[in-house]
Order: structure tokens, then C-alpha cells, then sequence
């Protein structure tokens, strides 16, 4: 594998591709950037950068509406046009006429990473068609799994969502379609997967007969046995909205529900989760951010939580509550490059009588060297208190290369220190990530990923990723 990696390295850099004048693509790199395909949005969140070949935009916080095909810019926003930058609050554009504006009171929503269909730290947008995620965590099942490349396509603003494939991917699938209507299709695949138990099928049936919700249904079966997983979301009005999903397999079941509200004046969400004999309700409240002048922008969040865990013995459940505040720096520009921090300080108590202190810190800074090539690299840390310790730190340096709609590169390389990172349990110690995407002026090509974890220490068991797509 590392030898195909080096030659694939070697031939992207040597071979001549045909370089295009102008590409429509939007990379947008971001501390943390979450795709929320129920309700439409992508959110980017810490030293946000949107780079193209008309639009350069540095913010702490934007949000792009698929449906509306309008980027939303907030908190320490800096436009560049021309070599003139400009500075605002808030900043809108539409992608649509090519148009932006300077908006003082503009917002983004506030909406938690577990409700996301994928979440990375940098995404390719092509407006109103597609999104391409590079090194992600994708949601499968009630579950996130790697991803060295997801690409999302965009829906027409009155087109029906079906929902995602509830189902984890495999290594090798064969997707076959049995039928399809105004409200519903199903389809058939055979895969192939050695830590899913080697070859299995499966069917698939997703139905929506509105455009304000779905339902998805699937069943798996290998030679390990069979799964059942589905995903149902329903929108109640524009602020209220309720989501179903689970997983029910051999000596597993995992199940949880929501119903949440996004308004103006901030989020709400009350979850019921389930993990075979464990359960955890949650009751989540966080405020919108608040502009702290020329520093940054804040908010406060309090998250009310009762658990039940049947196998400890001294606890056998527990209520909780943890507030918390969320704080985000200003951007600093320095010459091209751009730095920009958050820090986050809570304190859970609990009804027996304990608390843990939790804190976390965050640091991310873009290097644009020109419109087509970017380095970006930051750093992650959180730690809690005992009397439950651990500690996380990541540290991430990246590359991305975009010389027009005939080739693009996206490379990463992290190096993950956690207490307690031991040979066989944790993060691997490092993960390598690389995409390359050639197109042909036909639109044909093919998209290559991976994602390959080294090091001493921590578990690499379904942790390395290849993808090949072709594109047509």
C-alpha cells in the first residue's frame, strides 16, 4: 500500500494535466466543517477560508444553504477582491448572479456535530451541485466511519430528500436498482468487506412522501449474521424538527431519538439514546454567539443529562448537568496567512456528589499561497478532570492543490497523542490522508482516496480506507 501511495504521489506531480482558465469550485477549509443534509446547510466553524478564483473570504463562522445557493459569512469576516480587503460583521453571497453584500446583522445556526451527515476540515464546493468532503467522518447507522473522500450531490430546491444509506460502507459494493417512484425506490447491492464478515448483500428501500421528511430501511447480510439499520427525520415547521435512527445487530443494538428546535435566539435539543443495557438523555441549550467587540465572539450552553449504565455497580445511574462557554478569537492576518483560536470551559456535577472540569482549545491557520495551492494546519487539545481523566491532542498539517477542473489534491498528514494511547487501544498514532481527482475536458475521470494509519501505538483495525470513484 505505501508503495502504490508513493508511485500515485509521484505520478500526480510528474504527469502534465491540462490547466483550465477559470472553475466555478469553492474550497472552504475550516477548524471544523459539518454537512447537515436534513435542513439543508453547511456549517464551518473556526478561521474559516472560502477560496475560488473570483471570491476570497476569511471569517470565524459561515454557512452555506444548498437549497438557496447562498454563502453566509459571521463574525470577523475579511473580503479580498482585487487585492483590496475589506472588513465586516457579516457578509452574503449569492453564488447564483455573483453577487455579495456587506450584512452587519447576518447569523449562522448553531447545530451539534452528532446531528451531522459528515463532518471533516475541508470541503470542495461546486454551488448547487455537489459537495466533496476530503479525510471525513461520514454517518452511517448511529455511527461515524472514515472517509478519505464523500461526495454529496446537491439536490434541486424542490426536489424530495430521501434520506442517507443508513447502511456502513464496504470496501467493494454493487449497487442494483429494483424499482423507484414518485415517493419511494429500493435497490439491491452486493459487497464485500473482511471486517464486515468477507462477502454479504443486502436491500435497501428509502421512501418520502413529502419534502419534509424520510424514511430508510435496510438490511444486511453476511456470513457473520445480518443487520437491520434506519433512519427516519420529519420537519415539523421551519424551527421544530424530530429524528429517528438505529442499529439492530448481533450483540449490538443502538437506537436514538430527537427532537430538536434552531431559532434566532438559539438551540435546543432533547435526545433519548440506547446502546444495548446503557442509556443516555440529554437535554442541550445553547445561545446564539455574541460579538465581544474586536476579540471575538462568545456563547453559553447547559446540557442536562440522566444515565443509566446497569454494569457499574456503585452508580447504576447517574443525573448531570454541565454548563459551559464556547469562545471564539478574532482572525489574525498576517501577510497572507491566517490564525485564529477557540477555547471552550465546562464543569459537569453530578448527583452523587463529584465534578469534572472540562476544557478544550483549539488553534487553525490557513496558508494561501496563490488561488490554486493552500496549506492549512492546526491544533486540537482537550483534557477532563478526574474522576474521569483523558486527555486529547491533535496536531494536523495539510495541503490542497486545486489547478482547475482537471486535477485536484487534497493531502494530511495527523498525529494523535491521547492519554491512554496504548498499542491496540486509541487513535493510531498517525493517519495519512491523500485524494487526487483527474478529469478529462470531458467530464470523465476517476477520484482516488486513502487513508493510511502508522505509528506505535493505538488500534489501526478499520481504520485504513481506500476509495476509487469514476466520474462521468
Amino acid at each position: 500500500m505505501r508503495a502504490f501511495i508513493a508511485a500515485l504521489t509521484a505520478a500526480v506531480f510528474l504527469l502534465p494535466f491540462p490547466a483550465y482558465a477559470a472553475t466555478r469550485a469553492v474550497v472552504i477549509t475550516a477548524r471544523a466543517i459539518a454537512l447537515f443534509a436534513d435542513r439543508g446547510l453547511l456549517i464551518a466553524d473556526g478561521g474559516v477560508s472560502v477560496r475560488s478564483s473570483a471570491l476570497q473570504i476569511d471569517a470565524t463562522r459561515a454557512v452555506y444553504d444548498l437549497r438557496a445557493n447562498r454563502l453566509v459569512a459571521s463574525g470577523d469576516v475579511s473580503l479580498n477582491d482585487g487585492g483590496t480587503r475589506t472588513s465586516a460583521t457579516g457578509y452574503v453571497y449569492e453564488f447564483a448572479h455573483g453577487t455579495g453584500r456587506i450584512a452587519p446583522g447576518a447569523s449562522v445556526p448553531q447545530l451539534p456535530s452528532i446531528d451531522a451527515l459528515a463532518i471533516a476540515q475541508q470541503v470542495e464546493l461546486s454551488p448547487g451541485v455537489s459537495l466533496t468532503f476530503s479525510n471525513a467522518q461520514v454517518r452511517a447507522g448511529s455511527a461515524f466511519v472514515p472517509s478519505a473522500s464523500y461526495t454529496y450531490d446537491i439536490p434541486p430546491p424542490a426536489a424530495k430528500d430521501f434520506g442517507y444509506s443508513p447502511v456502513p460502507s464496504a470496501a467493494l459494493e454493487w449497487p442494483v436498482m429494483i424499482s423507484s417512484g414518485r415517493n419511494a425506490y429500493a435497490f439491491a447491492r452486493m459487497r464485500y468487506d473482511r471486517y464486515n464478515g468477507g462477502p454479504g448483500t443486502g436491500v435497501e428501500a428509502h421512501y418520502a412522501a413529502s419534502g419534509r421528511g424520510y424514511l430508510a430501511l435496510a438490511q444486511t447480510l453476511d456470513v457473520d449474521g445480518g443487520r437491520l439499520d434506519f433512519a427516519a427525520y420529519q420537519r415539523m415547521n421551519d424551527a421544530l424538527s424530530q429524528s429517528f435512527t438505529g442499529s439492530l445487530l448481533a450483540g449490538a443494538r443502538a437506537l436514538r431519538y430527537a427532537v430538536t428546535s434552531s431559532t434566532r435566539r438559539g438551540f435546543t435539543s432533547l435526545s433519548f439514546a440506547q446502546f444495548n443495557g446503557q442509556r443516555s438523555d440529554d437535554l442541550l441549550v445553547s445561545g446564539n454567539e455574541r460579538s465581544l467587540g474586536r476579540i471575538g465572539s462568545s456563547r453559553l450552553q447547559i446540557v442536562a443529562g440522566h444515565d443509566v449504565h446497569p454494569g457499574d455497580w456503585p452508580v447504576r445511574q447517574d443525573f448531570r448537568m454541565t454548563p459551559s462557554v464556547h469562545f471564539d478569537t478574532a482572525t489574525i492576518a498576517l501577510a497572507r496567512a491566517t490564525f485564529s483560536a477557540s477555547f471552550d470551559l465546562g464543569e459537569t456535577l453530578y448527583d452523587y456528589g463529584r465534578a469534572t472540569l472540562s476544557s478544550g482549545a483549539a488553534v487553525w491557520s490557513t496558508v494561501p499561497v496563490n488561488r490554486r495551492l493552500q496549506f492549512n494546519g492546526g491544533m486540537n487539545f482537550s483534557h477532563e478532570a478526574p474522576p474521569f481523566p483523558s486527555t486529547y491532542r491533535t496536531y494536523t498539517a495539510g495541503v490542497a492543490w486545486h489547478a482547475g477542473d482537471a486535477f485536484n489534491l487534497v493531502s494530511s498528514l495527523t498525529y494523535a497523542h491521547d492519554f491512554a494511547q496504548s498499542f491496540g487501544a486509541g487513535r493510531p498514532q498517525f493517519s495519512a490522508a491523500l485524494d487526487v481527482r483527474i478529469r478529462r475536458k470531458s467530464g470523465r475521470g476517476v477520484e482516488i482516496g486513502t487513508i493510511l494509519p502508522f505509528g506505535g501505538v493505538g488500534n489501526m483495525n478499520r481504520q485504513a480506507v481506500f476509495n476509487v470513484r469514476f466520474l462521468r
